[in-house]
């Protein structure tokens, strides 16, 4: 196989957004490390080079020259074919959508090679440099008529969005619930993987109003994109309520406590909660999780500090209709019957 056969041919290609509405599966080519800063969602990572191969070949391209970088690269793949093919084997019948980086050598040779060996390949136009500009600025102008649930933690604002459709659930999107214990057994996505789940889900909804948990500009370690922040602040805003009972229970059932490890991490947020809370109220807060009065620690997490809290940001907002939600399915059919009222 030559390296003109692999290199040298222009493949088909398709655009960012008609692969993310498509269903073909989306391999990233590209390095580990670059992997992990970012990617397509649901994009499986098969890299050309790893971490110091693709350095070495970038040097190459810098000290060396293209061509040489072009030969040292090709030697590099034409080494690891096998494996390449092994790993790529699961998706022969399915089309394939390839990128790299930009959208050049990386995912045109796999592209080609697979083409060769029988498989539906396409090459993704731009790769992610060009699909990362792409996103920035479709959330920078994001405009969308939202409805955004408001309440106090424990009100089940999410769980009602779950019976609901034309939605976007950023504390999922994130992977963190949005509170000091919002990332307890998740793993928080980064800022450009959160940016990248919530421009593909957003290329999904309906131009009908967008259902959206109301969220500070902050969650966790990412932040909401101006557009979409404010679209919500220029939305239709609703109050969800319960029972501090209901809400001890519902916190309970999301934050499952099944562990030592998780314990432990408990710990250490009560523990840097001290300024906040005073020394006493955190001491009786460990002693209540160390003999496992869960529902007590929380009733006292949501009465001291989290109703405080969001209550006086709350009290900044104009609700146009208030509901309670002490029966998910019922809350959430009253919130199609308002959405269908808007369209009206």
């Amino acid at each position: 196989m030559s390296q003109n056969d692999i290199l040298g041919a222009s493949p088909k290609t398709l655009s960012f957004t008609e692969v993310l509405t498509s269903d073909c599966v989306s391999i990233d080519v590209r390095s580990p490390k670059e992997f992990l800063e970012g990617s397509l969602p649901g994009a499986i990572n098969i890299p050309v080079f790893d971490n110091e191969e693709r350095e070495l070949v970038g040097t190459i391209y810098r000290f060396g020259g293209r061509d040489e970088a072009i030969d040292t690269g090709f030697d590099l793949v034409t080494s690891r074919l096998s494996t390449l093919l092994a790993e790529l084997e699961p998706y022969r019948g399915e089309r394939i959508a390839v990128f790299c980086a930009r959208g050049g050598m990386r995912s045109r040779s796999v592209v080609n090679l697979l083409n060769l060996k029988g498989y539906d390949a396409i090459q993704v136009e731009g790769g992610y440099k060009a699909y990362r500009q792409l996103v920035l600025k479709e959330l920078e102008r994001y405009s969308a008529e939202c409805i955004v649930l408001h309440g106090l933690t424990g009100t089940g604002k999410t769980r009602i969005l779950q019976y609901l459709d034309n939605v976007i659930d950023l504390e999922d999107l994130a992977q963190h619930q949005s509170s000091l214990f919002g990332g307890l057994n998740r793993s928080p996505r980064t800022q450009k993987s959160f940016d990248s789940y919530l421009f593909a889900k957003i290329v999904t909804l309906d131009k009908g109003p967008v259902f959206v948990e109301g969220e500070s500009r902050k969650m966790g370690g990412v932040f909401l994109p101006k557009g979409v922040a404010d679209s919500m602040k220029r939305g239709h805003h609703v109050l969800v309520t319960a029972s501090v009972e209901t809400r001890v229970s519902r916190i309970l059932e999301d934050y499952p406590v099944e562990d030592e490890q998780t314990v432990e991490k408990i710990e250490a947020i009560l523990n840097s909660m001290r300024r906040k809370l005073g020394h006493g109220l955190v001491d009786r807060m460990i002693v209540l999780l160390s003999h496992g009065n869960l529902a007590e620690l929380v009733r006292l997490l949501l009465v001291e500090y989290y109703d405080k809290r969001y209550g006086n940001s709350m009290a900044r907002n104009m609700f146009e209709l208030e509901l309670s939600s002490e029966d998910i399915p019922d809350t959430a059919e009253k919130l199609l019957n308002y959405r269908n009222s808007l369209l009206r």
